[in-house]
């Protein structure tokens, strides 16, 4: 041996020895010598002395020479790299210490990487000896499987450098997949060969490979049953997943045979639960990735729910436990409390949160008209069942779905909320905790259908709140919370006083915290639903409120948060005047979280100051110089912070003897770690500085610039959740300008666009800084965003008018045209992920916010805008087809009406060939929603085109008769039908009397009035009634109890007809008498 090799070698056994300063003192001396290029041919030496040195050093001679080798490879010619490249494969071939051999292949790899990023002759000979040792004979096992490792470990390589060769490459993996295969030399081909799939997934050549998905899926099966090789299913989920994203038609004809090795997966109780989570997160993400495919495997679709609800039902978790398993509170109360469900590996993923995170997905991902029926029909018939465990199942399924299949969920309410209410009162404590947790998330998602069981909901929640089950207590003042959002005074009214009595008893009386934080978050629900009727209850929740304000207890904060907001949602509740006395208590206590290291209560604190901005209004202003510099500090932070990566060589042995001259430099080898929680902040914070900005008035001027600045700087932040509430923010930065310069009211006339620019200089600047961020945030990638950004210009446009909209016009109608032909960057997915848009896919947030931005176009530049307007009818028609689900086509009706509102006779060139067909399509619609849209369309159209059309009012009134027979009786939407078509005989009548058969239409919309739930058409209708009666028409006269009867009934207490028009309608039943 040489004597460089001699002098390494003795210094490599001490690097072996467990004697921490020996091995320090030895990478001092090591640094200098691996620091000379003859370390290479001497570390060579010693791992080709198989005979002399033990396996130990050799080891280490190969892990050191793979870090060395590519700072000396260039240095050396080409005789040598030929000399080298031999020895290697050589070695390699020799050597029977598998340790050692693992080494040697990473050096090969290395040496391969160098050949071919040098422009080097790719290394042919490495290729024929991974050829030779795969096709070795039977007994040579080992040797096939290093064929493997060796492609595992030159992945990188193999998909940049050597495409030429995955023809060949491709044989070699199919050889090494049949069932004959020896198990080893299987795990090594599945393992190489699914880390070349996941580096080629985004690529066409992954085309090459995807045919071998079948063979890896049936040799991961066969090694779990056999050998219960966990390591190497996992390996193939992280394949799958990656798969899951790829655009290629050749992965996605696979997507049945990846799902059902999901489901095995699953279903497998051998495995680990993080293993089985992995494999459920495989199919959750198909889902998403490939929505139509997915759906439309009706047998898969069906055995993946079979598959869910089997766990949910065979699982002793609690299956509402999906509500709170990111509450602490929950958490100790189940573990100081006798609960028989409790897990204490709660952190860990369940079968039943396993099962629910994936229906949820499909529920969200999977288009409404695969999943709904299949998923709703096995929640159904579990509840029909006499085992508690199955109607669990049906009950929390249901639960789970309400958010994915919210719209089909609203249609169907009548049928499925007897079932839910009978889960309510179930003898099984887990059926009714699941039925608590449905009721809640349909009262979060069904809104505002659910309202209308408000007398059923209410009394059974009311009764829960007495369960003896601390999670039945604690869900229930969760479903108060979100029914009450939205509800009526009236409808809280009959149960309001018991209510606040029993939510403030529970507060007091118990010691569980899950119980007093659902407590609370009741209360301010229930204050929100009453409105000024909670006034008599302010001071008495407030002296609790204040109690729980000011605890100190660290574990207390999510209590003492809530409480913060439920006297935020108070203030909303009674407004200004009934709340002033607590206003600064409120404030000092939210500023004193703000001293606290605890991210909910910063959180906490800026939803209160949110809402105490909105009603305090410029009694807020005094606040802002000490608030605003510190919110504008927190948005500016930066959520996430670089930190060293550690992969898998950094993190391996002998880090301090790696190729670098600087033992400082970390060669930019970065990751960037994410903290969440100030993510929730941040966006927080923007909340707070925008509603501040909104509603404090000209106070807020002086602030401005520092909050664009620094909105500005978030608005290109990486996450979506920050991206959107800058988009929700930005346009409320006009409003303090507008009260400053124009006494809160920009006077704009519509459509003009020649005549002086009414805005000031200031408002002027903020405006064009305004909409060239939204209009950059149209073009995001994230729809929340895109359509945040969207009603942000439409606010705008409609508070400043056309020459705020003119410098921005064209840019803004080429953004929202690209929208509603679906050619955005945020509907790219679809087409990336290899699906392409279909007529009858789900309505879309972002389409509907780009079509009532055409309609702000419309509403600021009235017949100026009927330039534009063609590419948008177009563009528009297409969601109003047969073949589109009824919101889209609900959507493009009601967008037409706009149109003919604010264009007026300008549509008339397009009556004919859009407006006529169209309203008559949708009068005729089996939707409720499209024919209520159609009337208000067919009365605004004659209302603006008067004589020009009324060749078409018998055939329009003929298309009306269908709505006359409608039962308003029969809900809301048909009440509005019904409405709408009484507003549009208003409308014809008042255009063009005597076009019509008075006679015979008059008798008819009498019929139909007072008006059951439409109350924007109060005005219309009564308009046109006094109209006839200033006429002296006969037909009015011959009518004249009618007039009378609906008169009183508009004019009589409670009636929801405004003041001004129950006036005019009190003057004129004198003469109806």
């Amino acid at each position: 041996m040489s004597s460089d090799a001699a002098q390494l070698s003795q210094l490599l056994a001490v690097l072996t020895q467990p004697d921490t300063e020996a091995i320090r003192q030895a990478e001092l001396a090591l640094k200098p010598l691996l620091k000379d290029p003859r370390c290479v041919p001497a570390l060579v030496e010693i791992l080709k002395a198989k005979d002399t040195q033990p396996p130990p050093v050799r080891h280490v001679a190969g892990i050191l020479l793979r870090k060395r080798l590519a700072g000396h490879y260039t240095k050396f010619d080409i005789a040598t790299k030929t000399s080298l490249k031999a020895e290697i494969l050589t070695i390699i071939g020799q050597e029977p210490e598998r340790s050692v051999r693992n080494g040697l292949v990473g050096v090969a790899a290395s040496l391969a990487k160098l050949e071919c990023v040098s422009g080097g002759t790719s290394w042919p000979e490495l290729f024929q000896f991974i050829a030779a040792a795969a096709a070795a004979d039977a007994q040579q096992i080992e040797a096939r499987e290093l064929a493997f490792s060796l492609l595992q470990e030159m992945t990188e390589t193999i998909g940049l450098h050597l495409k030429a060769q995955f023809q060949p490459i491709s044989g070699l993996f199919a050889n090494a997949l049949v069932p004959t295969e020896d198990p080893k030399v299987q795990k090594a081909a599945v393992k190489a060969l699914g880390q070349l799939l996941s580096y080629l997934a985004d690529e066409p050549e992954v085309e090459v490979f995807a045919g071998l998905i079948p063979p890896i899926l049936q040799v991961a099966s066969q090694q779990r049953k056999l050998h219960n090789e966990e390591e190497l299913v996992g390996t193939v989920l992280d394949v799958l997943y990656d798969l899951a994203y790829s655009p290629s038609q050749a992965v996605a004809v696979h997507l049945i045979a990846m799902v059902h090795f999901g489901l095995e997966c699953i279903q497998s109780k051998d495995l680990e639960m993080g293993v089985r989570d992995s494999a459920a997160l495989v199919i959750a993400t198909l889902a998403e990735s490939k929505p139509r495919t997915f759906g439309k495997e009706e047998q898969l679709v069906a055995q993946v729910l079979e598959t869910l609800f089997a766990l949910i039902e065979n699982s002793p978790d609690s299956a509402a436990g999906a509500l709170f398993e990111s509450n602490p509170a929950w958490r100790q109360d189940l573990e100081d409390g006798d609960e028989d469900d409790y897990d204490p590996e709660l952190d860990s993923p369940s079968e039943t949160s396993m099962a629910q995170g994936t229906l949820d997905m499909l529920a969200c991902e999977i288009p409404k008209k695969y999943i709904f029926q299949p998923a709703v029909s096995r929640c159904v018939q579990r509840l029909t069942s006499p085992q508690p465990n199955h109607r669990k199942a049906g009950i929390a399924g249901l639960g789970v779905i309400a958010e994915g299949c919210s719209e089909p969920l609203r249609e169907h309410l009548q049928e499925i909320m007897p079932h839910v209410l009978a889960a309510a009162s179930d003898s099984d404590a887990q059926v009714r905790e699941c039925a608590c947790f449905c009721l809640g998330q349909i009262s979060e998602h069904c809104q505002p259908e659910v309202l209308s069981y408000s007398d059923q909901i209410l009394p059974i929640v009311f009764k829960l709140l007495d369960d003896n089950q601390v999670a039945v207590q604690a869900t229930s003042c969760y479903v108060l919370e979100m029914f009450c959002e939205r509800l009526e005074p009236e409808a809280v009214r009959p149960l309001l006083d018991a209510l606040v009595r029993k939510l403030a008893q529970m507060l007091e009386g118990t010691t569980k915290r899950s119980v007093q934080e659902m407590a609370v978050a009741a209360l301010a629900a229930t204050a929100v639903a009453a409105e000024e009727e909670f006034t008599p209850y302010v001071g008495g929740v407030a002296t609790l409120m204040t109690k729980c304000m000011t605890v100190t207890e660290e574990k207390l904060f999510s209590l003492r948060g809530r409480a913060l907001e439920c006297m935020g949602h108070m203030a909303i509740a009674v407004g200004r005047e009934t709340f002033r006395p607590y206003f600064k208590a409120t404030m000092e206590c939210a500023c004193d979280g703000l001293t606290k290291d605890s991210t909910d209560l910063h959180e906490f604190a800026y939803a209160v100051f949110a809402n105490l901005a909105k009603v305090m209004k410029e009694e807020f202003a005094p606040a802002l110089p000490e608030l605003v510099p510190h919110l504008v500090q927190v948005i500016g932070t930066d959520e996430g912070q670089l930190e060293p990566a550690e992969d898998v060589e950094r993190a391996g042995q002998f880090n301090n003897l790696d190729d670098s001259d600087n033992e400082d430099d970390d060669d930019g080898n970065y990751v960037l770690h994410v903290r969440t929680a100030l993510l929730e902040v941040k966006k927080g914070a923007i909340t707070a500085v925008g509603e501040m900005a909104a509603h404090t008035g000209a106070a807020f001027c002086p602030h401005i610039e520092v909050v664009m600045q620094v909105l500005q700087k978030a608005a290109s932040n990486w996450h979506p959740l920050i991206k959107s509430e800058v988009a929700d923010a930005m346009p409320n930065l006009v409003v303090p300008s507008v009260s400053a310069y124009h006494n809160g009211e920009i006077q704009w006339t519509k459509g003009d666009v020649t005549g002086p620019n009414p805005m000031s200089q200031h408002t002027n600047a903020i405006v064009s800084a305004v909409l060239t961020e939204l209009n950059a945030l149209v073009k995001d990638d994230d729809k929340t965003t895109v359509g945040k950004a969207c009603e942000g210009i439409q606010s705008v446009i409609e508070l400043c008018g056309p020459h705020a909209l003119l410098p921005v016009a064209q840019e803004c109608m080429e953004n929202t045209h690209k929208l509603l032909v679906k050619s955005a960057p945020c509907q790219a997915a679809d087409e990336l992920y290899g699906e392409l848009p279909e007529d009858d896919d789900d309505h879309d947030i972002v389409t509907q916010a780009a079509c009532d931005l055409v309609g702000g176009f419309g509403r600021v530049l009235g017949a100026q805008f009927s330039q534009y307007l063609p590419q948008f009818l177009v563009a528009i028609c297409e969601y109003a087809k047969s073949s589109r689900p009824a919101r889209d086509r609900s959507m493009a009706i009601g967008w037409l009406s706009e149109v003919a509102q604010e264009l007026e006779g300008a549509i008339f060139e397009h009556w004919q060939t859009v407006f006529l067909p169209a309203l008559m399509a949708g009068l005729a619609d089996p939707s409720e929603d499209v024919k209520r849209n159609a009337a208000f369309c067919a009365g605004v159209c004659c209302e603006h085109l008067k004589e020009r059309i009324v060749d078409n009012y018998p055939q329009i009134l003929q298309a009306l008769e269908g709505l006359f027979h409608i039962d308003p009786s029969a809900g809301e939407a048909a009440a509005a039908c019904v409405d709408n078509a009484a507003a549009a005989l208003a409308r014809m009548i008042m255009a063009c009397p005597n076009n019509l058969p008075m006679p015979q239409v008059l008798p008819v919309m009498l019929k139909l009035l007072p008006l059951k739930t439409d109350m924007t058409e109060n005005e219309t209708v009564y308009t046109c009634l006094l109209g006839l009666i200033q006429m002296n028409h006969p037909d009015a006269a011959a009518h004249k109890a009618e007039f009378k009867r609906i008169f009183t009934e508009a004019v009589a207490e409670g009636s929801k007809v405004e003041d001004e028009v129950k006036a005019k309608l009190n003057e004129a039943l004198p003469a109806l008498q």
